[in-house]
């Protein structure tokens, strides 16, 4: 009788095994910071765009309004309400029809954003426009920090609005801003918008004073005196300080 031939099946030996493993894990540790990195660099872009947007309905926003940029100061409360008085800086724009889109100022890079977007910026249920909805008002920290009591004839160098985090020595907190201490973006009245790693070191800033022609790392000596900067610190375990606040900072004179 005759025997059928005998058929052998290949195996990787353990070795083979091992080295397979160690080459998969060697590429996915180049490979997946690689493409971290190019998703966040690409919503920082997308963030950028954000601003210059913000930047442009504030300017409308003052062609309307006697060349004045969005004051929450100097809204009556018969005219318009928020809690926290920060909110307001966005509500006036959308309130005007201009910007009425909420996730502008917020960001998915945002360690503190809790990736729910806000309805709406006004309330979708008042007619008179008075009240920010609640979804906006009490959403995660805004990406942005923004300056009042501008003026159109301020000076295209003027800064308008940036990243949430820029402390007064130029850098950004690693507790509190929306990149960490990478850096943010700044817009400017003029319209330009730039991501700066730091705003200058000493007396090589890139702001100009409001007292005189020094420059300052310093963003509360850059807007005008009587201005204030509005922002939202961040909430949550190891949430740090800001310089704007809920109720508005004042700027400082300069050197």
């Amino acid at each position: 009788m005759r025997k059928s031939p005998r058929s052998f099946t290949s195996a990787f030996t353990l070795i083979e095994l091992l080295t397979v493993i160690a080459i998969i894990g060697i590429l996915a540790a180049i490979i997946i910071p690689t493409v971290g990195a190019v998703r966040e660099k690409a919503q920082r872009a997308v963030d950028g765009n954000n601003l210059r947007e913000i930047i442009k309905a504030a300017q409308i926003y003052a062609g309307d309004n006697n060349d004045r940029l969005p004051d929450p100061r100097a809204v009556p409360a018969a005219t318009m309400t928020a809690n926290p008085q920060s909110h307001l800086w966005p509500g006036i724009i959308a309130r005007n029809n201009i910007l009425t889109d909420a996730t502008f100022y917020f960001s998915k890079s945002d360690p503190f954003f809790n990736g729910v977007y806000p309805i709406s910026i006004i309330s979708t249920t008042d007619t008179t426009k008075r009240t920010l909805d609640n979804t906006f008002r009490t959403a995660s920290a805004l990406a942005w920090e923004f300056a009042s009591g501008i003026k159109m004839s301020d000076g295209a160098a003027m800064p308008v609005a940036w990243t949430r985090g820029l402390q007064t020595n130029g850098s950004w907190s690693l507790t509190s801003g929306t990149y960490k201490d990478v850096g943010g973006y700044i817009g400017f009245l003029g319209g330009n918008v730039a991501f700066y790693s730091n705003a200058g070191t000493g007396t090589s800033g890139i702001f100009t004073s409001n007292f005189s022609a020094r420059k300052t790392t310093n963003i509360q000596q850059a807007i005008p005196t009587a201005g204030f900067i509005w922002g939202t610190p961040p909430t949550g375990p190891g949430a740090g300080t800001i310089l704007g606040r809920a109720a508005g900072t004042p700027a400082a004179r300069g050197p």
